[in-house]
């Protein structure tokens, strides 16, 4: 018991890992994508950003540059107040590439500028970069794919001034991993925290309401083939209103609800089987007793010999009796297969008018009146398809048990009706005894089953169950139900119309 509640819980242990690390490859996955966002999104935010930063300058250098009052000192007072304010570095650069004035040189620039004389110029695949597209900003080291950007990507843009052949350009970094990972921290790590731990704990009590019932499942089956039959699985949550009663799938409540009629119906074959052990001992014990006393009795001359026939009759009835026994139970094990050569056409009315003749003494004895309903599907007939002999069977087992338990005055049923949209052809036989408990309705065909175990008289419990494999073989249903109309049982089956044999 402890190792397999050991191994319950490493079985729940791993499919929580499982769920867990598949959620967290999601939620990883999310992050990512999250990350490209906010990178893709910084640094557009940083161009649009810097192009209007250049624009004002622009114009706040062209408005100071007309004004004859404002010396170039306060101009350049001016762009590093600028510089410092917007974090960023301020250039003004001729057509040729000639700096005239820096607030300060990025690190990633200073391998693009070289000394000319007293001069400094900035090399032409820059300035090419630079001035291509005026007013549009520019970044370096940008491609793509998830993490894909450099940790820090530079901007730059470049503006005309009013004055001939000068640029203001601009250039600015943003720590790209820094800032996406400050968004990723402030707005969806507590989101995906809260929301892991609620799936967490969702799939937790999904995994545990699915391996119990499992688990359940294993153990009715263990202790059923140690022969218990009285096991059945309990699974707690589809007793009561619990909120785990709706994780559990249909197919599993399906399935331990077929499990556990499985057991069910396995103890009442064993209830039964053991019943009909007692009642065939019984049968047999009878006879056998009486017919060795009688042995006994001639043997040793306790009997004259002028009695000899007398008990010999006797003898010879109860080897009969015997031989019927052994004949029922071998017939009920080899009648769920049909000849196909000697399935032919028959009218099956014809068939029930000859059973009702050769039981009219039953009938007589016991002044039961029979009522008949014959349908038609051919002229005057009803012409059905099957083997006839063993079909004949069925019919006079119904007849004879209908009669068996029809009280003294009774009436018995008898109709056929043939439903063409089916195919098939209905037979009734119906009695007006005291019926069959709701309850044992579906078990009288079983093997050995007796409505009324008392009855010994009634037989060996196996007519109705060779009436249900004959009537199986021939691909057909077999049911009963209580009567309506006379108050007793019902026995209905189908069987094919002639004219859809095919099928």
């Amino acid at each position: 018991m402890k190792d397999r509640a050991k191994k319950s819980q490493t079985v729940l242990f791993r499919t929580t890992l499982s769920l867990a690390v598949g959620t967290i490859l999601v939620f990883v996955v999310l992050m990512m994508v999250f990350y490209r966002q906010s990178a893709v999104s910084l640094i557009s935010e940083s161009k649009e950003k810097i192009e209007r930063q250049a624009d004002a300058l622009a114009l706040a250098y062209d408005s100071l540059a007309e004004d004859p009052s404002v010396s170039d000192t306060s101009i350049q007072a001016f762009l590093n107040s600028f510089a410092r304010t917007e974090e960023c570095s301020v250039w003004f650069v001729r057509t040729d590439g000639k700096l005239e004035y820096t607030t300060s040189v990025p690190e990633y620039l200073r391998s693009d500028i070289f000394p000319v004389g007293e001069s400094v110029y900035l090399n032409t695949e820059r300035i090419r970069e630079l001035f291509n597209q005026k007013g549009k900003a520019s970044t370096t080291d940008v491609t793509n794919g998830i993490f894909a950007n450099s940790q820090t990507v530079s901007v730059a843009v470049a503006v005309s001034t009013s004055q001939k052949d000068l640029h203001i350009v601009l250039f600015d970094t943003v720590n790209v991993e820094e800032e996406a990972f400050w968004r990723l921290s402030n707005g969806l790590m507590l989101p995906i925290l809260v929301s892991f731990s609620m799936a967490l704990l969702f799939f937790s009590l999904m995994a545990r309401s699915l391996i119990r019932p499992l688990r359940a499942l294993s153990d009715a089956a263990v202790q059923v083939t140690k022969g218990d039959l009285s096991t059945r699985i309990d699974i707690p949550e589809l007793r009561k209103e619990s909120a785990l009663k709706y994780m559990l799938t249909d197919e599993i409540t399906n399935m331990v609800s077929t499990v556990n009629n499985m057991i069910e119906r396995l103890e009442r074959q064993e209830s039964d089987r053991k019943l009909f052990i007692s009642s065939i001992a019984h049968d047999l014990r009878t006879p056998l007793t009486s017919i060795k006393g009688f042995l006994s009795a001639i043997s040793d001359g306790t009997i004259p010999p002028e009695m000899y026939p007398k008990y010999m009759e006797i003898i010879q009835t109860q080897v009969e009796r015997i031989q019927k026994l052994i004949t029922s139970m071998t017939e009920a094990s080899s009648l769920s297969q049909v000849d196909p050569d000697k399935m032919e056409e028959f009218d099956i009315n014809e068939m029930i008018r000859d059973a009702i003749t050769n039981v009219e003494n039953l009938l007589t004895d016991k002044n039961i009146s029979v009522t008949v309903d014959l349908g038609t599907n051919h002229d005057k007939l009803m012409l059905v398809y099957g083997e006839s002999q063993l079909l004949y069977r069925v019919f006079y087992n119904l007849l004879t048990n209908a009669v068996k338990f029809t009280p003294k005055d009774g009436i018995i049923g008898i109709s056929t009706v043939c439903r063409n949209e089916e195919g098939k052809v209905y037979v009734s036989v119906e009695d007006s005894g005291c019926g069959i408990p709701e309850d044992k309705l579906d078990r009288v065909f079983e093997s050995f089953y007796k409505v009324d175990p008392s009855r010994t008289e009634s037989g060996f419990g196996l007519g109705l169950y060779i009436c249900r494999e004959i009537i199986t073989a021939h691909g057909e249903k077999i049911w009963a139900e209580n009567s309506d109309e006379l108050g007793g049982a019902r026995f209905i089956y189908t069987l094919k119309d002639y004219r859809h044999k095919e099928k």
